[in-house]
This record gives structure tokens, C-alpha cells and sequence, in this order.
């Protein structure tokens, strides 16, 4: 996988960036250097294209940069960095999904590799043996990335259960992915 260049922030070509200053400024570089590397994971693995990762992450912050007033009294900051990640991820595939409904038929079956799914969402790769509360749980973390006490309150359960919920969704969604077979090499 490729890695994140968490040290830099995006370029000041919108409004929103450019014009912090001060503890607003810092604060939200904080927030980037905190973040960018999981929202960047998250988008390459859902879009296979690092530069294009890259640039989704930047419009994320640039967005959180416009709105700044509202996400530092969030109540999970990490969660609506995540929330506007898809957002920025559905119109990636939606804009993709125009290009490709534009091209002929014959550059289309060129550009299309067979065999090759396209990216889904955590929901729809999860393993389908997974009982419905590990799938909460797991996406409860990962998508939506609520904390702990956060999940513990949405499910109405202590928190050290939440905690062994997720341990045990985890082990349950690993072992389930290990044993899966593996048709790469079939034809």
C-alpha cells in the first residue's frame, strides 16, 4: 500500500484554509496530522488510486476548514472527517460511473477488467457468515468511527462489553476471512 505524506497540508487554493489563523489554524492541523493517514487508507483501499485518495483527503480538510466553527464543537470530529470521506467517495463513483456510461462500447470492454470487482463498502465485503452484531459492531467502529463509550451508549451496554464485542467480532471476521477460499489462481 502506499503511504501518506502526513506532514504537509493541502494546498490553500480554497477560501476555507487559507483564511484560519491562529488556534482555529492549529487546531485543524492538528486535526491532519491526527487523521490523514486513516481517511487516506480508507479512500485508497475503497478507490485503488493513490493520487486520487490523496486529492479526496484534501477536499475533506478543505470542507472541515470551511466549517470549522461547527466541527470543533463536534462531539467526534474523526467521525465527520469519515462521514464526509464517503460522502467525497460516493461522488468519486458517481462521476466515474458518468465517464464510463459516456465511452463507446468498444472503449469500454477495453477499460473494464474481467474478473475484477468494483469497490465496495465495508458492509458489502464483510464476510456474510458474521452475525448481525458483529457486523454492527464492526461498523459502528470503522465507518462510522464512534469510540468506545460512544458505541457503548448507541447499543446500550457497559463499555468493557463493547470492547469485548469488537475484540471478538474482529477474531470472528479474521477467521472467517482466512478460511475463505482462494480463486485468484483458477480459471
Amino acid at each position: 500500500m502506499c503511504s501518506y505524506n502526513r506532514t504537509s497540508s493541502p494546498s490553500n487554493h480554497r477560501r476555507g484554509w487559507f483564511l484560519l489563523k491562529g488556534a482555529q489554524a492549529k487546531w485543524l492541523h492538528t486535526l491532519y496530522i491526527t487523521h490523514a493517514e486513516t481517511l487516506y487508507r480508507v479512500a485508497y483501499f475503497r478507490l485503488g488510486d493513490p493520487d486520487r485518495a490523496k486529492d479526496l483527503v484534501h477536499s475533506v480538510f478543505l470542507a472541515a476548514a470551511e466549517k470549522i466553527s461547527i466541527l470543533q464543537h463536534h462531539e467526534n470530529p474523526r467521525a465527520w472527517l469519515l462521514r464526509a470521506l464517503n460522502y467525497e467517495i460516493s461522488h468519486e463513483f458517481t462521476r466515474l460511473e458518468k465517464e464510463r456510461r459516456s465511452l463507446p462500447l468498444e472503449d469500454l470492454a477495453k477499460e473494464t477488467p474481467v474478473g475484477q470487482p468494483p469497490s465496495l463498502g465495508l458492509d458489502e465485503i464483510l464476510p456474510t457468515q458474521l452475525s448481525s452484531r458483529d457486523r454492527e459492531v464492526l461498523l459502528l467502529y470503522y465507518e462510522e468511527g464512534l469510540s468506545y463509550q460512544e458505541m457503548a451508549d448507541r447499543l446500550g451496554i457497559p463499555v468493557s462489553t463493547c470492547g469485548t464485542w469488537l475484540l471478538r467480532a474482529k477474531a470472528h471476521c479474521r477467521a472467517l476471512l482466512s478460511d475463505a477460499p482462494d480463486f485468484s489462481n483458477e480459471r
